[in-house]
């Protein structure tokens, strides 16, 4: 039977450490996000090299390139910024909707970030150009005209008509007072600020122009679609060369005394300007990629992918670092090496973000997105399977991941995979869109002849689509999830079906086994959670509440508590034993596909590209509030000291600050009864605080409602009143409600 395979040693272990575990309340810390922080190609330098202004949807985030994070975030969702400039201090965004430019200061955010706003063109602004002293900002837009504003001042200095169609580039000489720009008639146009004419017409490209750098004072090399670059002599407007690079030109950058190119090809290639050749090109990479922006960065440059990717390159033309712009949906999540996650992002890689610093580096290897991962901590592994059809084996050392196995053999999606958990007779099963499960193990189950992983059975395991697979904490089982509404247990030594869960009216998205009990956990398509006993396979309890799919579920709190999220992007903490929902986390707006619990962090992910982190502060809550109960007792019990020993100040003080109303209505009445008990009443609130006299207002309102206080209450009001503070009372509107409330009960009493 099941309960005698199960494990009984594991499971009193396990079960000895659910005891002494502390079960979360839902108090979740505000949550720690990371989301996009590029979504589209505009992407801007700020000229001390340490931020990125980037176009993010319709919105522009400036992002701190060491940490990788977004610090700062300007615009408005309902009107989309087209293009972007800034320096250090200014950012400019041109708006779609509004047709205004918006001037904001984003150094400091302690003042009002939004400087001014104007309308520049009476049509959309396409392009914006920022000059080297930063007085100076151009502006272009879809009615051709061209506009040089001076910052400081706010008004136009320029207007310069002649282009054709939409002036898709603007920038200024890093030296002269000239403006290059270029528009749909492919000409690249050199206006002179000093005598505010065009004193030269470039022609020589037949498709757009991208991109214009400035070897020297006197040269410039323009770039385009057309997959040439060309050399200028800015002496005479003359085209001294033309060089075919044969792929289009997103993106030049100066670099080392070197042009270096980037395009739809994906490869970066570095030229001499004076051989016009070829000096140093990359590797081509494993997966297809485009760049589709480029510029100089310290030593380097900064390409960006057409994926959104932003790689950052030393002078020899390796990367760096690499920074996510946009992670698209997040599939999976699980834990990696130390301080690391695997996510699974809709995408052929694997991205490895490390969980403080969120600096992340990318695993190629799969031409199919990849649709689940899942890792072995105890040996570095990691397996992914993907569209593919293929699962492939990755093993860290040093920090670094690398392919050991590729395991071949589903003819359809590989829609799951999951290790077994012991360390001895390693294993690894995988299910796919084919209706089949396989178990897959090296040679004698020994890690280290991971390369030569074999299949060891096939199973046709469902009717539909299978979503998931889950091994047992103990190995002896597997738990596979499918859109045929039912959930199977399988025996892992030799494939043999031990039980169908049946129950859900739609599809199931996921199934884990319990860390410490004798049950199994699902979440499906019809917005339930259901918990089944694996003696019988009968559902144990059902948990309601979700009002969209449950695409995951996982235990937490050592199986006393489980989670789960839905296509609504809300999260769910609820009691396995009584159903209850405990909390819900609202982070998502979108699908949440992902979860991952970890100590006393739950990590989710979902379509909407963000990776939340919610820590459970129910331990630190409860030490607090032992804490501040220790803190009032003492406090307590110096009032009764301070009492006993005739300190009345002090205490009248005291009680004050502990907000014991008739505890301080006790002291006041004390001080009443002495011979000069007005005069040090009255010296005693001339030294408190304006919150403190707020408090006493309030205080005296509360005890004037009661008629055996009111004598009192009316001693203490005549102290305030009389007492040098009175002045400033009438100009503090949060006494005002006090004072009405002391009306209508001194009336009623006298």
């Amino acid at each position: 039977g099941i309960n005698a395979e199960y494990g009984k040693q594991w499971y009193q272990r396990r079960v000895r450490e659910a005891v002494v575990s502390t079960q979360s309340t839902g108090e979740f810390q505000d949550r720690q996000e990371t989301g996009a922080i590029l979504h589209g190609r505009r992407l801007i330098l700020s000229p001390d090299q340490e931020f990125l202004f980037c176009q993010c949807e319709n919105l522009v985030k400036v992002v701190e390139i060491s940490t990788g994070q977004a610090v700062q975030c300007f615009g408005n969702e309902e009107d989309a910024a087209v293009t972007i400039c800034g320096n250090n201090e200014l950012l400019f965004t041109a708006h779609r909707a509004s047709m205004l430019i918006k001037q904001w200061k984003w150094r400091n955010s302690e003042d009002e970030a939004l400087v001014r706003s104007f309308k520049a063109h009476p049509v959309p602004v396409t392009s914006m150009s920022m000059d080297s002293t930063s007085s100076l900002l151009a502006s272009g837009a879809t009615d051709s005209v061209i506009r040089v504003w001076d910052i400081e001042n706010n008004y136009c200095t320029h207007q310069f008509k002649g282009s054709k169609g939409v002036v898709t580039l603007l920038q200024f000489h890093p030296k002269k007072l000239q403006l290059f720009s270029s528009a749909d008639d492919l000409l690249v146009k050199v206006w002179d600020l000093e005598s505010s004419a065009l004193i030269h017409n470039l022609k020589g490209h037949v498709s757009p122009v991208t991109a214009l750098v400035f070897p020297s004072e006197t040269t410039m090399i323009s770039g385009g679609r057309d997959k040439v670059i060309s050399t200028w002599d800015l002496t005479n407007g003359k085209l001294k060369e033309t060089l075919p690079v044969f792929e289009v030109i997103e993106g030049m950058a100066l670099c080392d005394g070197l042009v270096v190119t980037a395009g739809d090809k994906g490869v970066l290639r570095a030229w001499d300007k004076t051989s016009n050749k070829c000096v140093q090109q990359q590797d081509p990479p494993a997966l297809k990629r485009e760049f589709v922006n480029l510029i100089s960065y310290k030593s380097g440059v900064l390409a960006v992918t057409f994926d959104q990717n932003i790689l950052i390159y030393n002078k020899e033309l390796e990367v760096e670092k690499n920074l996510i712009g946009y992670n698209d949906e997040i599939i999976d999540i699980k834990p990696a090496f130390e301080g690391h996650l695997a996510l699974a992002t809709n995408s052929e890689q694997i991205r490895i973000v490390n969980s403080d610093t969120l600096a992340t580096s990318v695993l190629s290897g799969h031409s199919g997105t990849v649709l689940s991962i899942d890792t072995n901590t105890e040996h570095n592994l990691l397996a992914s399977s993907s569209k593919d059809s293929t699962v492939i084996i990755w093993k860290c050392e040093d920090g670094s991941y690398s392919q050991v196995a590729t395991c071949t053999g589903h003819t359809g999606a590989v829609s799951g995979v999951a290790w077994s958990h012991l360390p001895e007779n390693m294993f690894l099963v995988s299910v796919s869109c084919d209706l089949t499960l396989k178990l897959w193990q090296p040679a004698k189950g020994n890690v280290d002849k991971l390369h030569k992983t074999k299949c060891v059975y096939t199973i046709k395991a469902h009717e539909k689509d299978i979503n998931c697979v889950t091994v047992s904490p103990n190995d002896k089982f597997i738990i596979t999830g499918s859109l045929d509404k039912t959930a199977k247990v399988w025996s892992s030594d030799k494939g043999n079906l031990l039980g169908v869960l049946k129950g859900h009216k739609r599809g199931i998205w996921s199934a884990r086994f319990s860390p410490v009990d004798q049950c199994v956990l699902t979440s499906s398509g019809d917005a339930l959670v259901k918990l089944w006993r694996l003696s019988d396979f009968s559902c144990i309890r059902t948990y309601e509440g979700h009002s969209a799919s449950v695409l995951n579920c996982q235990f937490t709190s050592y199986g006393r508590q489980l989670v789960s999220c839905c296509a609504d992007g809300l999260i769910k903490l609820w009691n396995t034993q009584t159903s209850e929902c405990v909390t819900t986390l609202d982070g998502h707006v979108d699908k949440c596909w992902a979860l991952m619990v970890k100590e006393d962090t739950i990590v989710s992910g979902a379509a909407d590209s963000l990776l939340c982190f919610w820590k459970d502060v129910t331990a630190e809550e409860e030490e607090e509030e032992i804490k501040e109960e220790q803190l009032q007792s003492e406090q307590q019990q110096e009032l009764r000291n301070l009492l006993f020993d005739g300190k009345l100040a002090a205490a009248f003080s005291l009680s004050l600050a502990l907000n014991m109303p008739y505890k301080c209505l006790g002291v006041a009445e004390k001080i009443l009864q002495l011979d000069d008990g007005t005069t040090q009443l009255r010296n005693l609130i001339e030294n408190l605080q304006m919150d403190q006299i707020q408090s006493l207002l309030e205080y005296i309102a509360t005890w004037n409602t009661n008629s055996k206080h009111t004598i009192i209450a009316q001693n203490v009001l005549f102290s305030l009143l009389s007492s040098r503070q009175s002045q400033s009372f009438a100009s503090n509107p949060k006494l005002r409600v006090h004072w009405e409330a002391l009306i209508p009960y001194t009336e009623r009493h006298f």
